[in-house]
């Protein structure tokens, strides 16, 4: 990708952005004074407030917040879905902001692996199907796709269930499908919305270190948002969205 002109300095700095400050290491994503609103009912709502954050090659992050406090407006705005009021946000060194919408949807095709509490899949479609989607949506398509996709589904552990359709696969089956389905077109982040949120303790768990263990297999980042402490210490690094700022957290903390 190249590289943007380099944005103009700021004294708008977020804790979240610390580790970038005074190092000669370039974040992969960098979010620069961010600002989203919504309005409803003729009310304007400030979901980010002159927002900046880093996240580096490889990196596990988890985000901590409350329902309705902007976690998911903030994977939105990285993914380029939703676009910000102000501020910039870079890519590899891409400004997405920039990119008209046909490019930000291939942008996200390409580089970005989605999983979601509440799995997404393709109810018509097998947990095979499911996972080649993916690929199949980078022009990746017939025996390639097939062999590709089973096969990260063996690594998750479900292979046997690959001719199944998502009705008759448990909730733990259907996020590891999910799983498979963000990470088989090797993308280079993870942006993972509460993938435990809606599983049994037993089965948070299993999908947890299946999702810890394969993203470092592959060496993407990851973004993971929830609201479980325990979840979120399993990152690299924590950080809180509460008022519309992003906080990182050191140590142990209560929420």
């Amino acid at each position: 990708m190249s590289k943007p002109d380099k944005p103009p300095a700021t004294s708008d700095q977020s804790p979240a952005d610390s580790q970038d400050s005074g190092s000669s290491v370039t974040p992969f994503i960098k979010l620069d004074c961010v600002t989203h609103s919504y309005t409803e009912s003729d009310s304007v709502h400030t979901v980010l407030k002159k927002t900046s954050l880093s996240i580096h090659h490889s990196e596990k992050v988890a985000l901590l917040g409350r329902s309705g406090s902007g976690k998911s407006t903030l994977l939105n705005l990285i993914s380029g879905i939703d676009l910000p009021d102000n501020g910039r946000i870079h890519f590899d060194g891409m400004d997405i902001v920039s990119l008209d919408e046909t490019a930000r949807t291939i942008f996200r095709r390409q580089h970005i692996g989605f999983i979601y509490q509440f799995f997404n899949l393709v109810p018509s479609l097998t947990a095979l199907e499911n996972v080649a989607l993916a690929l199949e949506l980078n022009g990746i398509t017939g025996k390639l796709a097939r062999e590709r996709s089973l096969s990260m589904l063996e690594r998750l552990g479900i292979a046997d269930r690959a001719q199944q359709f998502p009705t008759r696969l448990s909730g733990g089956e259907q996020q590891r499908v999910a799983i498979a389905r963000a990470l088989v077109h090797s993308p280079a982040v993870v942006l993972a919305d509460e993938p435990t949120g809606n599983l049994d303790a037993k089965s948070g768990s299993e999908v947890l270190n299946l999702l810890n263990d394969t993203v470092v297999d592959s060496g993407c980042a990851l973004l993971l948002v929830t609201h479980s402490l325990t979840v979120a210490q399993t990152a690299d690094r924590v950080l809180t969205l509460e008022e519309g700022t992003i906080s990182e957290q050191v140590g142990d903390f209560a929420w």
